[in-house]
């Protein structure tokens, strides 16, 4: 009975393993792919959504000071010091990871920007301060509306990164499941030979 037994059970086994290899190298793949989503979206959130928001913040600042100068001249900090402050930010805020839309908005900002500046180089005399309020209004709003880009797009970065280990808890599940109907699938193929052989030879 041995004899014959032996290679089948051998063939049985060989297969098994094998095909529980190449779920186990699947499954690690699909872990790796995970995980580096989730890597990702970590990262980015940081990066360019939590910094990027710290530099909304900071210049939106710098615009309330710059307003308040506006209303009362007698304020200890300048204008120009003011458009320095906002300036290093603008290029802090640029090496964070745009979309297209926060791009645009971006654009707009610095045209905002751009042009308070050249209204604030004129002559004091010939300075029109209800317009200087109005692009600092502009350039509130486009920073409004960046602020509300990076909760946008940390919410859908922190949401990728969910469905992403979502789906690695269902495909654990499922390998495991996956692992005991082959453990149950080989006894059953090798009691089965076995069985059927001693049929055999008791006839």
């Amino acid at each position: 009975m041995s004899a014959k037994t032996s290679p089948s059970n051998r063939i049985d086994i060989g297969l098994a393993l094998f095909v529980v290899f190449l779920l186990v190298f699947a499954t690690n793949r699909l872990d790796k792919r995970h995980f580096n989503t989730v890597q990702d979206s970590l990262t980015t959130v940081y990066n360019d959504r939590v910094v990027a928001q710290d530099y909304v913040y900071k210049m939106s600042n710098v615009m309330s000071k710059k307003h308040l100068k506006i209303l009362d001249a007698s304020l200890s900090y300048s204008q120009s010091n003011l458009n320095e402050a906002f300036i290093d930010l603008m290029d802090k805020f640029s090496t964070t990871k745009f979309t297209s839309k926060e791009s645009l908005t971006f654009e707009d900002l610095k045209k905002n920007f751009n042009a308070l500046m050249q209204l604030e180089s004129k002559s004091i005399a010939l300075i029109d301060k209800d317009r200087q309020v109005q692009f600092i209004d502009a350039i509130k709003t486009d920073l409004n509306n960046l602020s509300l880009i990076q909760v946008s797009e940390s919410k859908y970065k922190v949401g990728l990164a969910q469905r992403s280990l979502d789906t690695k808890d269902l495909m654990s599940t499922l390998e495991i499941v996956f692992l005991v109907i082959i453990g149950f699938t080989v006894q059953f193929a090798l009691f089965y030979r076995v069985k059927k052989s001693m049929t055999r030879e008791n006839n």
